[in-house]
């Protein structure tokens, strides 16, 4: 299979700029593709570009992608970088926790447009430029809280369960294109929730969470990126509409 296995792909990355999205893109690039990451964030999206050889390669956008207009505008961008897509990440993320009692209905929406709203907003630009081409891969970033119950999780739960749900419509739906669309749900990770003030304050439930993990630990970005090259390579070709957790076994608990 050598070294690398995206050779010649394009992937584009919709998230790019936050720890999980940046450690996919350096693991695609290092496996030959170009990346193109967009996100909100560009002094991230920047700083990342900066570490890789060859700029030709990685390209960004720094834009948030709100609307239908918003979807337009990088469905041409996108155009003007390459000939067609053929890997699309969504994993942009927002959480935040708080008791189903006390949850403000704002709060819900905001998780819901994040997680789920702009995932199929620039899910169906990207797909009508593959389904052109007859092939593409999409995976989704979801969570183990779409498959479980969390305490105070309620509007993160949600968010993810409907990624999953959309993803295996997604799978049915665009198999006839030979585009395929898997779901990735990570359990708890390394990224900037952890390292919030609530963890800060609160280090016991980090360290109930590691204990309650029977590998011991909470993941880390690149614990989840061999996982995903081996969905965006032509090795899963016969694989569409599965949710493979990434959570050092804390399911099984």
């Amino acid at each position: 299979m050598g070294f690398e296995r995206l050779k010649g792909k394009n992937a584009i990355v919709f998230g790019g700029g936050g720890r999980i999205g940046t450690s996919v893109a350096r693991c695609f690039y290092e496996n030959g593709a170009s990346v193109f990451l967009i996100d909100r964030n560009e002094e991230k999206l920047q700083a990342f570009a900066k570490t890789l050889p060859d700029p030709n390669r990685c390209r960004y956008l720094a834009q948030s992608i709100d609307t239908e207009s918003d979807a337009e505008a990088l469905s041409d961008w996108v155009d003007t970088q390459m000939s067609v897509p053929d890997i699309l990440i969504n994993c942009p993320a927002y959480i935040s926790r708080a008791p189903f009692l006390s949850l403000p209905i704002e709060e819900f929406d905001k998780q819901m447009h994040t997680n789920v709203r702009l995932l199929l907003l620039v899910s169906k630009v990207i797909v009508r430029k593959m389904a052109k081409a007859k092939k593409g891969k999409i995976i989704n970033l979801a969570s183990i809280g779409g498959v479980r119950p969390e305490k105070e999780h309620l509007a993160h739960c949600a968010a993810k369960a409907a990624v999953i749900a959309a993803s295996k419509v997604m799978a049915l739906e665009l198999a006839e294109f030979n585009i395929q669309v898997n779901v990735v749900a990570p359990g708890p990770t390394e990224t900037v929730p952890f390292s919030s003030p609530f963890y800060a304050t609160h280090p016991e439930i980090l360290k109930r969470i590691e204990e309650n993990t029977p590998l011991g630990r909470i993941g880390h970005p690149e614990d989840h990126t061999g996982l995903l090259l081996f969905l965006a390579s032509e090795e899963s070709d016969w694989i569409t509409g599965q949710v493979i957790l990434s959570d050092g076994g804390l399911t099984l608990r």
